[in-house]
């Protein structure tokens, strides 16, 4: 197939510049789109849309009371202007960061370390607030929700606790995974 896309496109180049006419160009560039197809599509490498991964994350910022695992989210837009993409984003930067001081990738941080980094990003949506003139409550969980997709075609929620504020509250060794997701679906 390819073979016969490539004459179409020498034959539609050489049409085009013997006779001028602009007609030429059509089959030309169709065919050299085609042609890029497989590797380039569509003419351009845009990694994220080419073959998205079964799972994604999100994350957000939560209050509790005397167990962090027992947490209802707050609305961080309003008390600190940051969206949750941006928490997110700014997340990934901090544990990067704190990985690179450690001499380690983001993705070897042990749970304790874990913990760190998101206590300073807490610890930085509390400045943040506190220059808005608004104020964070006294506890604060920072908390990541993985969607993974199923083999039955659904998808489930898995919840993560980073860190929590004040640190004292969040048992050594319970990030929360292996809880019970809240949202378990197969649509």
């Amino acid at each position: 197939m390819d073979g016969l896309f490539g004459l179409i496109a020498v034959v539609s180049l050489i049409g085009w510049i013997a006779t001028r006419y602009s007609i030429w160009c059509l089959p030309f560039v169709v065919s050299l789109a085609i042609l890029a197809e497989d590797d380039f599509y569509p003419l351009s490498y845009f990694p994220m849309y080419s073959d998205p991964d079964e799972s994604e994350n999100y994350l957000y910022v939560a209050t509790f009371d005397e167990d962090p695992t027992k947490h209802e989210p707050i609305p961080i837009r309003d008390l600190t202007g940051l969206s949750a993409p941006k928490v997110k984003k700014m997340w990934k930067s901090y544990a990067r960061d704190f990985a690179d001081d450690l001499g380690k990738k983001d993705t070897k941080l042990t749970e304790k370390e874990v913990n760190e980094a998101a206590e300073i990003l807490l610890d930085e949506f509390r400045e943040v607030a506190e220059d808005r003139g608004q104020e964070l409550p006294d506890h604060l969980a920072l908390v990541e929700i993985w969607i993974v997709g199923t083999d039955e075609g659904g998808w489930t929620e898995n919840l993560r606790i980073l860190g929590a504020q004040p640190a004292e509250l969040l048992e050594p060794g319970h990030t929360g995974i292996g809880m019970k997701p809240e949202v378990a679906r197969t649509d």
